[in-house]
Parts: C-alpha cells; structure tokens; sequence
C-alpha cells in the first residue's frame, strides 16, 4: 500500500507544478494576448504566491487534525475548478485573481505530501520517498514540458490550463478510493498519544523550536532555494527563447532535459543520504553535510551561466545546479518533522510556506530588474542569476555550520516495514 501512496503522490505532485509551471511555459501568447509588460509579468508570477504560505500553514494544521487524504483531495478538485475557470480569463485583474486562488488552494499540498510520506516510511527511506514525491514536481514543472507546450501550440494556452482541471479530478478520484489514511492504525494507543498531544500544543515553546537555529536555517536554505525553484517556472522558458536564443519547440525539450537529469542527480543524492544515514544513524553527515556541500556545488553552477552562455552549458550547468540545489527539498522536510514529529504535517508547512515567500519575491525581483537594464534584458538576466546563487550559496554555508537536528526522536516504525 505504501507504494501505491507514493506513486499517487508523485503524480499529484506532477499536477501541482506542472500548475505551477504551464503559466511560464505560456508566457509568450499570454503577455500577446492580453498585452502584458515584463513588469506585469513580474506580478502575475508572484501573485501566486501571495497567499499560498498562509493556506499553505492552514492547510497543513487541517490534515494533521482531519487527515491528509481528506484534505488532498479536496484541495484537488478546487485546482480542477479554478483551471477550467481560465477559459473565461479575458484580461489581466483576472489572470491575477485566478493565480492567487490557485496558490491559496495549492499551498498545502507540498507540505501536506510530505508528511503523509513521511508516515508511510521507516527513516532510513525517508529520504528517498520525499525524493520521489520532490521528482513529481520536476517531472510536473520541466519533464512534461514538451507536451504542455504542444498543447499550447495546437489547442492554445486556455484550452492546455483546462486539460491539467482534468487530470486533477481524476487524480482526486483515485486517491480517494486507492489510499489509506495512515499505516499506523493498528497502533491506536500512539496515535492517542498524538492527539493530546496536538491539544497540549505550547505556543511560546513552539515559537522557540521555530527559531532554533535547525529550523530557522533549515527553513532559510529552503527559502534560497525557492528562488530557483520559481525562477525556472515562471523566467527559465523566457530566458532560453529571448537569452539563449532557442525556438518554442528547444526551449521545451532544453527544459525537459534539465528535469530529467536534475531529478536523477537528487534523487540520487537522497538516497545517498539515506545510506549514510542507514549505515552511521548521524543526522549531520548524512542529511545536513550532504546537503549543505550540493547547494553550495548547485550556486556556483548556476552563477557560471552568466559567463558561458553557450546553449550546451546553460543546459548542462542548469542540470547540476537544480539537481544539487533541490536536495534540500526532500531532506529539509524530513529534518523539520524530526524536531516535532505529532506534528508533521504543520511543522512542514511552515518550511515550505516561509520558503514559498521566495515566490512572491522572486517574480517582482527578476521583473524588476529586467526592466531596469532596459534593453539590455541579458544583464538583468545575469544580475537576478547572481542574486539568486549568491543567496543560495550563503545559506547553504549556513545551513551546514548550524544545523544540528535532535537525534533524541525516536519513531515506532518496527511493523511498518512489513506493510505491503
């Protein structure tokens, strides 16, 4: 059953970035189409996320209490309802309202995931799992880009948002019917322990967990990582075309290019992690130095692009950069759950929504600056890719010099390795 939840999620992760990453993908006919600016564009790739890390916490609060298989589905069906709704998009108060719906409905998906896997797994596969539903987002945003774009190219860009409502309501449907709640069950005296726990929830002892230095620098390297993570869906297709000077059609296999590669590189490198973690039990050496040393390896492949823009290497360096830096994605979760774990799912919200607030930030930065190197949009390319590896590479220093996860917690996981 553990699989059938994994691989379900990983679809539904699909879902979600291939939500996320279709509006850059469409980024041409849709600034023609309802005359958009750069400046406009900023806005539409940050509206997004303007109330997706709110929801995203809100969300996460409800499964904890509720459910995680109530909660994705239901925000599931509110995607299909909103994506068919760009059919009547007409003008750009509407475009900006459907993506702050779609952010609010689709924050807590991310956070909610990977706790519902995180209860599925015994640690040392943990890494891997989250890796797994982390590659449904590169599958999602980069992989299936060639087809959403040919979607777009045949049908047009409304008709290829309303294709994904479908795909969401079917995936709502099986999850419902395919999936239980929690393999842990039979462990009915745990999960009573969860609960009063939940209730005896100190606000004050809380906030201190939130701002030990695990969790704020873990949190912290997440955030510098989401300016990639944003950057590539809403800037990196626009970037190919107009920097590199790649067709409609190189743009869309150079971005599929650079999701395969980069989901072999950190789901590789998680599983890394998880040997090492299996074989020496060290939360520092296998999760925080495995991850701390790619992110800085991934800034420094990203900060090479604005040197050598040979279309070869820019595909190449992105490969390295995304599948380096990205590793924080599915160990940060599992080292934030380990400093609360009755409360996964909430304490993996606040990781991804403070990092998601990179995705209101990155859009109007990279916007911004664009346009104010006028014609030249290469040096403002260049100068929001620097920004972006510079932020990246300070916090991955960080991250690796402070934080220490509590190796004290420990899970009863004995029986779940024989559930099916």
């Amino acid at each position: 059953m553990r699989w059938v939840v994994l691989v379900l999620l990983f679809f539904g992760m699909i879902i979600n970035f291939a939500d996320k990453s279709i509006i850059g993908l469409a980024a041409v006919p849709i600034m023609a189409d309802l005359n958009l600016s750069y400046v406009d564009w900023g806005i539409v790739g940050s509206s997004y996320y303007w109330l997706y890390p709110v929801t995203g916490i809100i969300g996460a609060m409800f499964a904890d209490r509720f459910g995680a298989k109530k909660i994705l589905g239901s925000v599931m069906l509110v995607w299909a309802v909103l994506q068919f709704g760009v059919l009547v998009i007409t003008a750009l108060p509407l475009l900006i309202v459907y993506r702050v719906l779609l952010g609010a409905f689709e924050g807590p998906f991310s956070p909610v995931a990977y706790s519902h896997a995180n209860k599925w797994f015994p640690p040392k596969l943990r890494g891997f799992a989250n890796a797994v539903v982390v590659s449904g987002a590169t599958v999602g945003a980069m992989v299936v880009a060639p087809l959403l774009v040919a979607l777009i190219s045949i049908f047009g860009w409304k008709v290829a948002f309303a294709c994904l409502g479908a795909a969401s309501i079917v995936w709502a449907i099986g999850f419902q019917f395919l999936t239980k709640e929690s393999p842990l069950k039979a462990y009915e005296k745990v999960q009573k322990e969860k609960k009063a726990k939940l209730e005896k929830l100190n606000p004050k002892d809380f906030g201190k967990l939130l701002a030990s230095p695990t969790a704020l620098f873990t949190t912290l390297a997440y955030f510098s990582t989401y300016f990639l993570v944003v950057w590539i869906a809403v800037w990196l297709p626009v970037y190919l075309v107009e920097v590199i000077g790649m067709s409609a059609a190189e743009m869309g296999f150079g971005v599929m290019i650079i999701g395969i590669a980069s989901m072999a590189i950190y789901v590789g490198t998680s599983s890394l992690s998880d040997n090492i973690f299996k074989k020496t039990q060290n939360w520092r050496l296998s999760r925080v130095y495995v991850v701390g040393g790619s992110m800085a390896i991934g800034a420094l492949c990203m900060a090479s692009i604005t040197i050598f823009q040979n279309p070869i290497w820019v595909i190449a360096a992105m490969c390295i950069a995304k599948g380096l830096t990205y590793t924080i994605l599915p160990i940060g979760p599992t080292i934030m759950i380990n400093e609360l774990p009755e409360r996964g799912s909430l304490m993996t919200s606040i990781l991804t929504s403070s990092g998601n607030i990179a995705g209101i930030i990155a859009p109007l930065v990279t916007g911004f600056l664009i346009g104010l190197s006028g014609s030249d949009k290469i040096l403002g390319y260049n100068y929001s890719i620097l920004f972006m590896a510079a932020l990246v590479l300070i916090f991955a220093i960080l991250f690796t010099l402070l934080v220490k996860p509590n190796a004290s917690n420990k899970v009863v996981v004995e029986d779940v390795k024989n559930i099916q």
